[in-house]
């Protein structure tokens, strides 16, 4: 029976590690995709000043 419940919890804290690191990876792609958005609005500002 501990056995048993020592499989489940290490099942478990596996299960939530797999979460978190999607989590994480999932959120530092939208940060990624944001400041690619920024980097092409820069490089606009900038085309601009130069051919003022």
């Amino acid at each position: 029976m501990k056995k048993d419940l020592l499989e489940y919890i290490k099942v478990a804290s596996f299960v939530i590690m797999a979460f978190s690191l999607f989590v994480i990876a999932w959120n530092s792609s939208k940060e990624v995709s944001y400041l690619q958005g920024i980097e092409a609005h820069l490089s606009g500002i900038f085309e601009a000043l130069n051919n003022l």
